[in-house]
């Protein structure tokens, strides 16, 4: 072999080892292949330098978006977000939903609410006076239930089964982000903690397995660099595409599923109002996005 050619093989197998996509191939003309950096959408050249505007380097962002057959409509995605066995109901109508441990505050006027591991009351209500610890009162009416059993209340939200395909990263994403209801978390606005609790976005993310979420039971929670790249950084905000992401939250940091590696307690968010990836503690509430592949 010649040293020539020997050197070109050598670089070959570190572009591979380094995951780097080449195509050494005649048909190629020994060009670069497959996925490269993609553009961060900025189209303006700022103060006459040769900036991100002015080159546009990189590969352009390239969705499909999915909204017909199994993308179309909504799936009921329920969260738990209080078990205990003080859960009782009154015979009353309205419905009458008490809790000894005074846990009830973060169900608001307004929820779906779902019962579970009820004898006689578990079903869907509909939270007619909530964000009381004690005592919350449901549309729908309950029947007499003294405590004991081992009751869990969740929130369901109809998220849409709308997605969008990244054509150059190869990650299929949910189209909304929690955001879209405003149903979860402790406000019932959407904004879960990341960890520490029955209702932060690891679960979100795990219910909307369960719901088999636009046909689909393997949506995680994207890393820092898969959320990155969907900022686009042209004036006046980095939100994302509009036609492919309608509505994605540019006013509250949505969280990744990436720690900070020198703080542990502490996790990685996008801020799209700005762009800026940064991070928060993990029982800070934020949305969540979802996203499928890339594993």
């Amino acid at each position: 072999m010649k040293n020539k050619e020997r050197m070109f093989y050598i670089v070959t197998i570190l572009l591979l080892v380094a995951g780097v996509v080449f195509s050494p191939t005649p048909a190629s003309g020994g060009v670069w292949s497959g996925t490269g950096l993609l553009k961060t959408g900025q189209t303006t050249q700022y103060s006459g330098e040769l900036d991100d505007g002015y080159y546009e380097a990189g590969i352009a962002k390239s969705y499909t978006v999915y909204t017909t057959g199994q993308y179309a409509g909504t799936s009921n995605i329920d969260l738990i977000h209080l078990t205990g066995a003080g859960i009782a109901f009154a015979a009353t109508t309205p419905g009458t939903i008490t809790d000894t441990g005074n846990g009830l505050a973060i169900f608001q006027t307004g929820d779906v609410l779902v019962v579970t591991g009820s004898g006689l009351n578990s079903g869907v209500y509909n939270i007619s006076t909530g964000g009381v610890a004690g005592t919350i009162r449901t549309t729908q009416a309950t029947v007499l239930e003294a405590a004991g059993a081992t009751v869990s209340l969740a929130k369901r939200e109809a998220l849409s089964n709308n997605c969008v395909l990244d054509r150059n990263t190869g990650l299929m994403w949910a189209r909304y982000t929690s955001a879209e209801n405003a149903a979860m978390g402790a406000a019932s606005d959407g904004k879960m903690p990341w960890t520490g609790e029955l209702y932060d976005i690891f679960q979100w993310c795990a219910a909307a397995n369960a719901a088999e979420l636009g046909g689909y039971s393997d949506w995680r929670i994207p890393n820092d660099v898969e959320l990155a790249n969907l900022r686009n950084m042209e004036s006046p905000n980095a939100a994302p595409d509009a036609i492919a992401f309608p509505g994605w939250p540019t006013s509250v940091n949505v969280w990744s599923s990436t720690t900070l590696p020198n703080s542990t307690s502490y996790a990685m968010y996008v801020y799209f109002g700005y762009g800026y990836v940064r991070n928060d503690t993990k029982t800070a509430p934020a949305f969540a996005g979802l996203c499928r592949g890339g594993v």
